[in-house]
C-alpha cells in the first residue's frame, strides 16, 4: 500500500512547486507594477516628468537565437544519448537501448542549427566589413 504512496507524492510536490512558482512570479509582477505606478504618481503630483520606465516605455526586443547555447545543448544531449544507449544495452535492454538515441537525435538537430546560425553570422559579420572596406 504505501508504495503507491510514493509516485503520488511525488506528482503533487512537483505540481505544488509550479504553482509556488508561478505564484511568486506573479507577486513579482505585481509588486513591481504597483511600486511604478507609486512612482508615478508621486513624480505627476510634484510636477516633474515622469520617469522612464524600460519595460513599459520601450517595446520588446524579440528574442535570437544563441548559436554557443545551441552548440552547448547540442553536445550535452548526443553525449547522453550516446551514454544512454550504452548503458541501456549493458543492462540487458538491447531493443529499449534504442531509446537512448532519441535525446542524441536531438543532439544533432541543435548542432545542425548552430552550424546554420554560426553559418549566417559569419556572412553577416563578412557583409558588414565587406561594405566598409574600399573599393579594389
Amino acid at each position: 500500500m504505501s508504495v503507491f504512496w510514493v509516485p503520488i507524492v511525488a506528482i503533487a510536490f512537483s505540481l505544488g512547486m509550479a504553482m509556488l512558482g508561478l505564484w511568486a512570479d506573479h507577486q513579482r509582477r505585481t509588486q513591481k507594477l504597483e511600486h511604478l505606478h507609486r512612482e508615478r504618481m508621486a513624480a505627476i503630483e510634484k510636477g516633474i516628468p515622469l520617469p522612464q520606465n524600460p519595460d513599459i516605455d520601450r517595446p520588446a526586443e524579440p528574442k535570437k537565437a544563441n548559436p554557443a547555447k545551441l552548440l552547448r545543448s547540442g553536445v550535452l544531449l548526443v553525449s547522453l544519448g550516446v551514454v544512454l544507449y550504452f548503458a541501456i544495452d549493458a543492462a540487458g535492454g538491447s531493443e529499449g537501448a534504442l531509446f537512448g538515441l532519441i535525446p542524441a537525435t536531438l543532439g544533432l538537430a541543435n548542432l545542425a542549427y548552430a552550424a546554420v546560425l554560426f553559418k549566417k553570422e559569419r556572412e553577416a559579420g563578412e557583409h558588414r566589413t565587406g561594405s566598409l572596406l574600399p573599393p579594389q
